[in-house]
């Protein structure tokens, strides 16, 4: 496994999360994976049911927020614990797709070690800069 391309900051009942790639495309995969990494222990999860995800939004900031609430459902309703993500990102007049290959598995809470809840994904706090061949994204996590 390469290692962790994300980093959590304590925010009082909250948790910050920044995550980081060399493409936007690998920055959005990064965050998914920080977002489950605070659910279950990621690194025990096997990559053997895939699955595609598409969506649409009219900006970066509502698409990483879709994505990430995106995630977030596959986990609480669908007990789908993700742990691999191919996202690609694609600008088009006044709209931006994500479309992403997800891979993971069902979820066994003995195997997948609970941690804790995130009860929702928020905009508070939310950034996606680029500095020179680096992509930052950060969000707010209720938990």
């Amino acid at each position: 496994m390469r290692p962790l391309q994300f980093r959590y900051i304590d925010h009082m009942a909250d948790t910050i999360v920044e995550a980081y790639g060399d493409s936007l495309e690998e920055a959005f995969e990064n965050s998914a994976l920080a977002l489950v990494n605070i659910m279950f222990e990621v690194d025990q999860v096997v990559p053997n049911k895939a699955l595609r995800v598409d969506i649409q939004e009219n900006d970066i900031e509502n698409l990483l927020y879709s994505w990430l609430e995106k995630i977030l459902l596959l986990m609480l309703t669908d007990e789908y614990i993700p742990s691999e993500f191919d996202a690609r990102v694609v600008m088009e007049k006044s709209k931006i797709f994500l479309t992403a290959n997800v891979k993971g598995e069902n979820m066994d809470l003995q195997r997948h070690g609970y941690h804790i809840e995130v009860k929702a994904i928020t905009y508070h706090e939310m950034s996606i800069k680029q500095e020179r061949d680096k992509f930052t994204i950060r969000y707010l996590v209720d938990l």
